[in-house]
């Protein structure tokens, strides 16, 4: 039996390499020594986030928001308090649904 080839479409996007070396990093995450703290580079804008929550506003400089996040300061507390009390939460309701 003939073997067929298929064509594979590629729209706008360039041929990447098996071993994806010279790729392009779309999206560039950074940790904070020390902290449960990350900056996320995504096209050219910084921002700071813990797990999946976002603590800052956007910026063009990565190493500003890593700065800011390394303060320590009321705001940056309430927020950390409030994204650990949403996960106890998720957590207690995931274990309310097994029950």
């Amino acid at each position: 039996m003939e073997s067929t080839k298929v064509k594979q479409l590629r729209p706008s996007a360039g041929s990447i390499k098996e071993d994806y070396s010279n790729n392009e990093e779309l999206i560039k995450r950074d940790s904070i020594k020390d902290s449960p703290f990350e900056v996320i580079t995504k096209e050219g804008k910084s921002f700071g986030v813990m797990g999946n929550y976002r603590l800052t506003e956007e910026s063009k400089d990565a190493e500003s928001v890593k700065s800011e996040l390394e303060k320590i300061t009321w705001n940056r507390i309430i927020q950390v308090v409030m994204i650990l009390n949403e996960l106890k939460e998720k957590l207690n309701i995931k274990k309310e649904e097994k029950v």
